[in-house]
């Protein structure tokens, strides 16, 4: 179960990297500190908090099998959820914790489905209709 749950924090740190390097990246910050209502000195440190977050997500991605897994993605986690409650107001704070857990628990039901979805179709034992 440890192995899935990392699987799926791991997806999710590669899908928000990817974002991160997209077009949206500006866009999907553009949303949060709107939503956030960050001033001009918040919105720089945020900005660099979600990158250093995103990139030891997707550093802890590349090393999968080496890594303490589910431990390291919590101690990545808790890392920038205590630097994201030191820059933000306890008011904006809270937005941004129920923001980030939805975000994680929707992406990783979505790859829990893709992961479900891809291994149903590749086991060899999906029944075709006649």
């Amino acid at each position: 179960m440890k192995k899935m749950i990392f699987a799926l924090v791991v997806m999710f740190a590669m899908t928000m990297s990817a974002n991160a390097k997209s077009n949206d990246a500006s866009l999907f910050f553009k949303r949060i500190s709107c939503y956030l209502e960050l001033d001009k000195n918040q919105m720089e440190t945020v900005k660099v908090s979600m990158a250093e977050f995103n990139e030891s997500m997707e550093s802890l991605s590349h090393q999968r099998g080496r890594s303490k897994g589910f431990k390291s993605v919590n101690n990545i986690v808790d890392r920038h959820k205590k630097q994201m409650k030191q820059i933000l107001s306890d008011k904006q704070y809270k937005k941004f914790e129920e923001i980030f857990d939805l975000t994680v628990r929707n992406t990783a039901k979505i790859n829990f489905d893709r992961i479900v979805s891809s291994r149903s179709h590749h086991g060899g034992f999906m029944k075709t209709r006649s």
